[in-house]
C-alpha cells in the first residue's frame, strides 16, 4: 500500500467515525426534544385558561392548540366511534381551570382519554367505548360519563365477582340512574372468584378490575352495562362494518388493517403468511359495508389462513398442512383445553372414520335448518338444491 492509499483509507475512517457520531448526536437530540415538547406540554396543561366553545370537535382541538401551544391529535378510531364522527359538537365553557382539568372533564365526557405523546396530545377511545365495535350513541356515552365520575366506595379490597358487581348494580340504582347491570357471564368464571380493586376506585375502574383479572369484560349497550366473556365481547366487535379497497395488497397487511379497524388483536401462526401461496399472497378485495368477519371469511377462503375466535383475540394460523403420504389435510375443528386455556386444532387426517360420518350427518341435519329457514322467510333460490355427496373420508364430509 502505497503513503497515498494510506492517506485515503485513513480519511476515510475519519469520515465514517464523525458520520456515526453525527447520527448518535442526531439521535439524542431528537429524543431530548421529544422529552423536552412534553414537558413544555405538561408546563401549559398545568396553566390556568378561560375558553368557550361551540364547535365541531376538530375545530375546538385546533383552537387549543393555537391559543395554548398544546397540540392535540385523535386517534382514528375516535372519529369511528364518536355518534357523529368528525361531526361531533362540543360546547363548553372553560374558567377558572387548568387545561389539564378542563381536558379531562371534556374527554370524559365523550368516552375518550388524553395520554401525552412526546409531541401531542392524543385523544383515544375509553377501554370500554373501543370494545362496543361501534358508533356509540348519546346515551351510552352519559353512561360512560356516570361511571367515570362515581366513586364505587366498597366496604372490602378483594370482593368477588359477583360481590363487586352488585355493588355497582347498586349504586346506580341508589342514584337512580336510568342504566342497570346486565351480567351474563355463562361459564366464564366463577362468581366466588375475587379480584383486587384500586382503593377509591370510580365504579368503571372497578369494573375494569374484572377486565384485568377474569375472562370477562364490560362496555354500555343502550340501558344496561353489559357484562360478558370477552369471546363474546370480540365477536361483537367483529361484526363491525367497514367500506375498504385493497388491490394487491400483501394479505399479511390487509390483516393487521382490519385488527386495527377492528379494534381486536391478531394473532398470528409463525410462518402461516410466508406459506401462502405466491399467486394469492397480494389480495385484491372490495368491503362495501362488510363486517370484519366476513372479510377474515373471504382472505380464509382463498388463502387457506384459518381463524378462530378466543377470549385473547382471533388466532390466524395456515390451514394447508402436509398429511402422512404427502396429501394435503385441512383443520376441520378445534376444541379448549379447560385446564390451560390451549387451542387444540384437529386435522382432516387425524378424525376417525366413524366421527367423520358423524360429522357429516350433522352438517346434513344443519343445512336442513338453514333451509327450512329459507322457506319461512320466503327466500326463493335461483338455483336448484346440491344433492348430497356419496363420498366418505374426504374433506367434504365434514
Amino acid at each position: 500500500m502505497n503513503r497515498k492509499d494510506a492517506v485515503r483509507r485513513v480519511a476515510l475512517a475519519v469520515a465514517i467515525a464523525i458520520a456515526s457520531f453525527a447520527a448518535t448526536d442526531v439521535g439524542i437530540a431528537n429524543r431530548a426534544l421529544g422529552q423536552e415538547t412534553s414537558s413544555l406540554i405538561n408546563q401549559a396543561l398545568d396553566q390556568p385558561v378561560k375558553m368557550q366553545f361551540d364547535t365541531v370537535l376538530p375545530e375546538a382541538m385546533n383552537e387549543i392548540a393555537r391559543r395554548t401551544g398544546v397540540r392535540i391529535r385523535a386517534e382514528q378510531a375516535v372519529w369511528d366511534l364518536l355518534p357523529w364522527g368528525q361531526q361531533t359538537n362540543l360546547n363548553a365553557t372553560i374558567e377558572n381551570q387548568t387545561l389539564r382539568q378542563a381536558l379531562d372533564a371534556i374527554t370524559r365526557k365523550l368516552g375518550l382519554v388524553m395520554v401525552l405523546k412526546d409531541e401531542a396530545l392524543e385523544l383515544q377511545p375509553m377501554p370500554a367505548l373501543r370494545r362496543m365495535g361501534r358508533r356509540a350513541t348519546v346515551q351510552e356515552l352519559q353512561a360512560l360519563d356516570s361511571l367515570t365520575s362515581h366513586q364505587l366506595d366498597l366496604k372490602v379490597d378483594r370482593p368477588t365477582v359477583k360481590e363487586l358487581v352488585d355493588a355497582v348494580d347498586q349504586k346506580l340504582a341508589t342514584a337512580k340512574s336510568a342504566f342497570a347491570i346486565e351480567y351474563r357471564p355463562g361459564d366464564a368464571v366463577s362468581p366466588d372468584k375475587t379480584i383486587a380493586v384500586p382503593r377509591n376506585a370510580t365504579m368503571a375502574e372497578a369494573l375494569e378490575s374484572i377486565t384485568k383479572e377474569t375472562a370477562l369484560t364490560w362496555y354500555p349497550w343502550g340501558k344496561t352495562i353489559l357484562i360478558v366473556p370477552k369471546e363474546e365481547q370480540i365477536r361483537t366487535q367483529l361484526t363491525k362494518t367497514i367500506t375498504m379497497r385493497f388491490a394487491g395488497v400483501d394479505v399479511g397487511q390487509v390483516l393487521s388493517e382490519l385488527s386495527q379497524r377492528a379494534g381486536v388483536r391478531f394473532e398470528i401462526e409463525p410462518g402461516a403468511i410466508q406459506r401462502v401461496p405466491a399467486d394469492v399472497r397480494n389480495v385484491h378485495l372490495m368491503l362495501d359495508n362488510s363486517t370484519i368477519q366476513q372479510a377474515l371469511d373471504t382472505i380464509a377462503g382463498f388463502t387457506d389462513l384459518g381463524y378462530v375466535i378466543t377470549a385473547r383475540g382471533v388466532y390466524i394460523w395456515n390451514q394447508s398442512y402436509q398429511a402422512p403420504g404427502g396429501q394435503r389435510d385441512r383443520v376441520v375443528g378445534s376444541f379448549t383445553l379447560p385446564e390451560t386455556g390451549v387451542q387444540v386444532f384437529l386435522f382432516d387426517s387425524q378424525v376417525p372414520a366413524d366421527m367423520k360420518e358423524y360429522f357429516r350427518v350433522r352438517r346434513e341435519q344443519e343445512l336442513e335448518k338453514i333451509r327450512h329457514q329459507m322457506v319461512q322467510q320466503g327466500f326463493r333460490p335461483t338455483t336448484a338444491p346440491a344433492q348430497p355427496s356419496s363420498k366418505s373420508g374426504t374433506n367434504e364430509d365434514l
